[in-house]
């Protein structure tokens, strides 16, 4: 299920995924508590990813100065959208620290179905592939791929249960670096103690357009539910450009 819900406002922090986040766990509590506490008090990974489309915006040293946003959200999991659009539909209004966001306009998606192994994609939001060390991983290195793969098949057991039908590969197609400026709550925690000295954290990811070959069923899940590392706080949004033919 994918959606798309629009905000006004007129300004949103340089790092603004934890904001974002904030949205996705307000409307969970509000829509069923139990969920919540489900997904947002353990370190499982998260049934959803997203993106954000910034609207006439401008930066700014720690602000981002625009007219509004839309956050665009998809996951296969009922469990977890329903209570989502429940919570979503009884909040007008949301705050993150001193920011305001108006909700307006909820719109649905149709799903993208894959019936072909192997397809190009275009990212929403760039994705994220580091090494054991935490080092990231550029698509032309010539770790990236088995390194993407040891991260899909862990995701697919901690969420689906079970093991990818066959080893999905990804290949570059045409990418650019892009470094993302965040925060989140451990790293505010270990701030808070003088444990990091810095204000943010950095993210090396790469957006752009790249061929996912595997199992179609597999690679249906990935467009649904995002792939790579930190899905959960917005990486790895991918959607169907086409499939390609053998």
């Amino acid at each position: 299920m994918k959606v798309s819900v629009n905000f006004k406002t007129d300004k949103l922090p340089v790092a603004y995924r934890l904001g974002m986040l904030s949205i996705i766990k307000e409307c969970l509590k509000n829509g069923a508590p139990e969920i919540y506490e489900l997904y947002f008090t353990s370190h499982i990974p998260k049934p959803y990813t997203f993106s954000v489309y910034l609207q006439n915006y401008k930066f700014q040293e720690t602000d981002i100065s625009l007219t509004g946003f839309q956050l665009n959200i998809t996951s296969p999991d009922y469990q977890f959208m329903i209570p989502f659009l429940n919570g979503l539909q009884k909040i007008n209004r949301f705050q993150y620290k001193h920011y305001h966001f108006q909700r307006e306009l909820i719109r649905f998606a149709g799903d993208q179905e894959i019936r072909s192994n192997r397809i190009l994609v275009q990212t929403l939001s760039p994705i994220l592939v580091e090494d054991e060390q935490h080092k990231p991983l550029s698509p032309h290195d010539p770790a990236y791929n088995q390194q993407f793969q040891i991260i899909t098949e862990r995701i697919s057991q901690s969420l689906r249960g079970k093991a990818l039908r066959s080893p999905v590969t990804i290949r570059p197609v045409s990418v650019k670096k892009t470094v993302i400026k965040e925060q989140n709550d451990s790293y505010l925690r270990a701030r808070e103690e003088k444990r990091v000295s810095g204000d943010y954290l950095f993210f090396t990811a790469y957006s752009g357009r790249f061929i996912l070959e595997g199992d179609p069923v597999d690679l249906q899940w990935l467009v649904d539910s995002g792939c790579g590392l930190r899905s959960g706080q917005g990486f790895g949004h991918i959607q169907l450009e086409s499939e390609v033919n053998p």
